[in-house]
């Protein structure tokens, strides 16, 4: 048995691996920040409602699951040199 890459797993596990990030998030943000006050710093932070940062590291999941499943083309060296030119 081989080792999988994350583009070879289901749908299922890609949108679960993008509920954990998102909820550590959410522990970091209920725990670290609103409770030690450091949302005074973060600009456009709202305590206890959806604010930007939310919304930034959603996208930010979102966009890296997305590419973590893309295929990826791997260029050979004759590509490589045209590139270079």
């Amino acid at each position: 048995m081989g080792t999988l890459e994350f583009k070879q797993l289901p749908l299922v596990v890609k949108i679960a691996v993008g509920v954990v990030f998102n909820n550590a998030w959410w522990s970091i943000e209920e725990f670290v920040i609103d409770r030690h006050s450091l949302w005074r710093y973060m600009p456009y932070y709202k305590v206890a409602e959806g604010c930007v940062w939310d919304l930034a590291v959603a996208t930010i999941t979102t966009v890296a699951i997305w590419w973590a499943s893309a295929e990826h083309k791997q260029m050979t060296s004759k590509d490589q040199l045209r590139a270079e030119r």
